[in-house]
């Protein structure tokens, strides 16, 4: 960002009171004397300049309203709209398209708003900018930098992902000194970057030279910081071909999924043991079903949204800005409007409908598609713990009574009696621990379930909250018959009664 100097050259208080976001004395002084709207401070910053750097949304709506020009340029050739791109904020972007912000108008290095839009950082601003029809990722400024070479030389992997996505931007432009973006990531030590851009071109891209003669990893080697350093031991391991830690998010949790499964394998040991009653073969017909839950919930889809199911509602960021909704309704990563209760997950790199959380343990996002079979798993896990807990209590007492003990047994008897079914005691406390998180678990989604809505966007329902006891609990047993249609068509009844009372 551009450095802030405390006072101003023009000798105007304007721009320290922008400064200090006191709004009523900028309003106060632009009264007094409208000439102050053209006056210009350090760099040649207008006042719509420093208001646009700062994000300042009121102030920015009140200069262009008292006659401010958005296309006035600073000694850099940078417009007030510039900044506003560079900021990422599309309420004063848009503000100033409205007052006669010129979206041709580029800087003194030939960059456009799309340039600067990139340099920021924000994707909502990109596509923003792009919808209008007058700009290109592809396009160059005077010293053939792209687009895709100035994310990388602001290490931001997520714009440079967008960039490549959909052939945006080439990925082997060269700019003036014949350098790709390989070679400005790898000259700023973004590891990260280099590694995404390695995996759309391949290997080759480490030995292209630039007109100095330099490839990327020569670059990597003249870096002193310690991001070059480590990447300059990360290239050639990924060149021959090693493992490196930006594997997929897939490969680091692949073994997280058999964590439930080797929980109830567990169980099993007790089913070894001579039985005192019907309670293993009940188990074992429970354990049964369980892993048919389990098998059931991580081949089910957790309600992954297309661009079919965007919100029908809008069209494109414009309308987000019309209707004064949030930007993050847009998702940069696939690219769609995201309807209510959606969220993006970066770890299944997908927008879920009806978001819970990211299930750690299985490995998948719990979601419209698989949050009532979620449950149901759940309460089918605290069934099993307690089968296991009246098992090993059952064949406890019966090693017990054999053992010619009674109830006369002290605590000198007990341990030689726990240490020869040590494994049985063990098992069973960890069950009985199991079972408390589990509980703590369906209590934190009965309650989410209760109010309409889901663990994740509990904190801003508001509306079910006001329900009776017996209208939650009828939710909870709705939902885990019906699922998610059935309560919303039960809620959208019960809420039209309600306003018709």
């Amino acid at each position: 960002m551009y450095p802030m100097p405390v006072c101003s050259v023009g000798g105007g208080d304007i721009f320290d009171c922008i400064q200090r976001g006191n709004i009523e004395q900028c309003i106060e002084l632009i009264q007094n004397d409208r000439s102050i709207l053209k006056q210009k401070g350090w760099g040649g910053f207008t006042p719509l300049h420093y208001a646009a750097l700062h994000g300042n949304r009121p102030l920015v709506d009140n200069l262009l309203s008292n006659g401010a020009d958005p296309n006035l340029t600073s000694d850099a050739g940078q417009t007030s709209f510039h900044f506003a791109c560079r900021q990422g904020n599309i309420y004063i972007m848009h503000q100033m398209m409205q007052h006669g912000a010129d979206l041709r108008l580029v800087d003194l290095q030939g960059k456009t708003s799309l340039h600067h839009a990139v340099m920021g950082g924000s994707i909502v601003a990109m596509h923003y900018l792009w919808e209008t029809g007058m700009f290109r990722y592809s396009d160059p400024d005077m010293y053939h930098v792209s687009s895709l070479h100035l994310a990388a030389s602001t290490s931001n992997t997520e714009v440079v992902r967008y960039l490549l996505r959909h052939q945006r931007c080439a990925v082997d432009a060269l700019d003036q000194q014949g350098g790709t973006a390989l070679h400005v990531a790898a000259e700023r030590g973004g590891v990260e970057v280099c590694w995404t851009l390695l995996q759309r071109t391949g290997y080759r891209m480490l030995h292209q030279k630039n007109h100095n003669g330099l490839t990327p990893l020569d670059l990597s080697k003249q870096g002193k910081t310690f991001s070059p350093v480590l990447l300059d031991a990360a290239l050639p391991n990924s060149e021959r071909g090693g493992h490196t830690a930006y594997s997929s998010h897939g490969g680091r949790l692949r073994g997280a999924a058999l964590l439930p499964a080797v929980s109830l394998a567990g169980q099993e040991h007790l089913h070894s043991v001579p039985p005192y009653d019907h309670l293993p073969k009940v188990s074992m017909v429970h354990f049964a079903l369980v892993l048919g839950l389990l098998c059931k919930i991580l081949t089910q889809d957790s309600g992954t949204l297309g661009r079919a199911e965007s919100d029908p509602r809008f069209s494109c960021i414009a309308d987000l800005v019309e209707k004064n909704e949030k930007p993050q309704r847009f998702c940069p990563y696939c690219e769609l409007f995201q309807p209510d209760h959606s969220k993006h997950c970066k770890l299944c790199d997908v927008c879920v409908a009806d978001y819970d959380h990211h299930c750690l343990f299985l490995n998948r996002c719990i979601g419209r598609g698989n949050h009532r079979l979620f449950l149901l798993f759940l309460l089918s896990m605290v069934t099993a713990h307690l089968l296991f807990l009246a098992t090993a209590t059952s064949y406890l007492n019966g090693k017990k009574a054999a053992g010619r003990h009674g109830a006369s047994m002290t605590w000198s008897s007990w341990l030689p009696f726990l240490g020869a079914e040590f494994w049985v005691a063990v098992l069973a406390v960890m069950n009985a621990l199991t079972v408390f998180w589990e509980a703590w678990l369906l209590r934190e989604q009965f309650e989410a379930v209760a109010v309409g809505t889901t663990t994740y966007f509990r904190q801003c329902e508001t509306v079910g909250r006001r329900r009776s006891l017996g209208q939650r609990w009828a939710a909870i047993f709705s939902f885990l018959l019906e699922g998610r249609r059935g309560v919303g068509r039960r809620q959208a009844k019960t809420d039209k009664t309600a306003i018709d009372i």
